[in-house]
């Protein structure tokens, strides 16, 4: 990846906003015109649009700040934001929602990545995946689980994988759902990563509900300075470093 190019040039109060999630969208709104968003390239496809989705390079050159919000976790961008801060020495917020915490009904087995999947991952499980086509090459080994992949785009691309199929559906799914979908595909196990958030928390209840256990992969842990976990306490954060106003 080549350096960015471009000097902070005065800062002039502008907020760089690497985004992803809900969450940055409606950070951009708060701001108005003080906002720059920038989202990676699979969600520019999907219709997140937003201003600002050229080079980041000249997004940046008049930002006082960067603030990396894209989906928790997008490994990629949240590395995209530490390097760009650094470049341009510009402070860097991190502004994720919570992450979802398992109570004593909950069966999950904690995964650091989704290739650890293969190894713990029962032979003849009916697995439900929600990790997004950029992960099946991690799951090359799991070789003896069918897999049933969600895809939010309708399409008729091959299934890449030696076992499985693609599950095509819309958000926003409900709990009812979720069980109905299990119960229809005998889904014996889900794997997915702990996005958070109350979009994909149907899936999880519905397998606490089922008694299915859950193969949850960790956030990724990139050190990058102060975090907030919601929109408003980022403006506080933005107000009090930058004396925005809101």
């Amino acid at each position: 990846m080549k350096d960015f190019d471009g000097s902070n040039s005065a800062g002039r109060g502008q907020v760089v906003i690497l985004g992803g999630s809900a969450e940055a969208r409606r950070l951009a709104q708060r701001l108005g015109t003080q906002a720059r968003l920038w989202l990676p390239d699979r969600d520019r496809i999907t219709g997140q649009g937003a201003s600002g989705q050229g080079d980041l390079g000249a997004l940046a050159r008049d930002a006082s700040v960067v603030v990396s919000a894209p989906h928790p976790c997008d490994v990629d961008t949240l590395r995209l934001a530490v390097r760009l801060a650094g470049q341009m020495e510009l402070p860097l917020l991190r502004l994720a929602r919570p992450a979802w915490r398992p109570t004593t009904r909950d069966r999950w087995i904690p995964l650091k990545s989704a290739r650890d999947a293969a190894e713990h991952i029962p032979k003849g499980a009916r697995v439900l995946v929600t990790l997004g086509r950029p992960a099946l090459p991690e799951l090359r080994a799991l070789t003896q689980a069918y897999l049933y992949v969600r895809q939010l785009t309708d399409h008729h691309d091959p299934f890449p994988l030696r076992n499985g199929r693609y599950l095509h559906g819309m958000p926003p799914f409900t709990i009812e759902g979720e069980i109905a979908l299990m119960r229809r595909f005998r889904i014996d196990a889900v794997l997915t990563r702990n996005a958070g958030g109350p979009g994909g928390w149907p899936k999880i209840a519905a397998a606490r509900a089922l008694g299915v256990p859950v193969y949850m992969i960790a956030r990724p842990r990139i050190a990058m300075g102060p975090e907030v976990t919601s929109v408003e306490a980022a403006m506080h954060w933005l107000e009090t470093k930058l004396w925005l106003d809101a």
